[in-house]
């Protein structure tokens, strides 16, 4: 069995990226290395209040990086990694649910696009 920090902080990655909304941020940021807080607001449509929630448990966590640019704060991943379990994440999904392949593999496909852009292995 492993250890029980180990088991502890596992527990911890996987709350943080189990809500919907974090989820996305990983997603926007990994396609644009680093955006405001207004700018991931309005690429997900969401108030500004709740979003700051969120990038504050992702910053916590040490997931991503803040940048504060005069009067701007710019977020970017910290943890490339998150990438590899958005996209096995999606691979398991794959191999589970039939109905929605299509779907399913577009997602996949988009990270990897992402991942080969930048030049991640």
């Amino acid at each position: 069995m492993l250890d029980e920090f180990v088991i502890s902080k596992l527990s911890k990655l996987f709350n943080v990226i189990s809500n919907q909304i974090r989820i996305k941020i990983i997603y926007i940021l990994m396609e644009n290395d680093s955006l405001t807080v207004t700018e991931i607001a309005e690429k997900l449509n969401i108030p500004q209040n709740t979003l700051s929630a969120h990038l504050k448990i992702l910053y916590e966590g040490a997931y991503l990086v803040k940048e504060q640019k005069w009067r701007k704060v710019y977020y970017s991943l910290k943890e490339p990694k998150l990438k590899e379990i958005l996209e096995l994440g999606s691979k398991i999904l794959y191999n589970k649910w039939e109905g929605n392949w299509e779907k399913i593999a577009d997602a996949t496909k988009k990270i990897e696009t992402i991942n080969q852009d930048k030049g991640v292995k």
